[in-house]
């Protein structure tokens, strides 16, 4: 189907109605240019933007499409979604990217280290994870591979379901490396 014909009200039903492909395009392609907006805008590029399709997806599905049943056609459904998305996602900045301070980071490193690993590894990870520029990325590895959480309380903490997390936890994996010089197993 050519999606890109429908209006505001057919889009609107076959989300409501759990229409996979249609919200699929909805959020892949027609919201496009409202998450380059905001990964510019509001992150200043500092996060994925499949990590906020994704959000924006669990919070607008959340209780039944809500936020599209609030949609009520004063003006067209993206300029909605723009407004929605931008206000969530200013709210949600700070848990998303927030900054966990060097002093903190230290510590968790602390306990780290004490797992036999080698001086120069050590260094390895510490330098690595002190580069990476997003700070939720940079927790979910301390915390999962690191420090050994279980993932569901990790996720219990974030306020994120245990698939998002895995998601985050692989997008990390991926900024990881890519700060270590290696490039082998992105999408493993």
């Amino acid at each position: 189907m050519d999606y890109d014909l429908y209006d505001d009200e057919q889009l609107v039903n076959g989300i409501l109605n759990n229409n996979r492909p249609l919200i699929e395009y909805f959020f892949q392609k027609k919201c496009s240019k409202l998450f380059a907006y905001i990964l510019l805008n509001v992150f200043d590029g500092n996060i994925d933007k499949r990590e906020l399709v994704s959000e924006l997806y669990l919070f607008m599905a959340n209780n039944n499409w809500a936020v599209i049943r609030k949609f009520q056609y004063r003006s067209t459904l993206m300029t909605y979604v723009s407004v929605v998305a931008v206000r969530f996602f200013q709210k949600k900045r700070m848990v998303l990217i927030d900054s966990i301070p060097t002093e903190e980071l230290n510590d968790k490193m602390k306990q780290a280290y004490n797992s036999g690993l080698t001086i120069e590894q050590r260094m390895d990870i510490h330098s690595a994870l002190k580069k990476m520029p997003n700070a939720r990325y940079r927790q979910v590895i301390e915390v999962l591979d690191l420090q050994d959480v279980q993932p569901e309380k990790l996720a219990k903490e974030m306020n994120v379901t245990v698939d998002n997390l895995y998601n985050i936890h692989r997008r990390a994996l991926v900024q990881l490396r890519l700060i270590m010089g290696r490039k082998e197993d992105y999408y493993g």
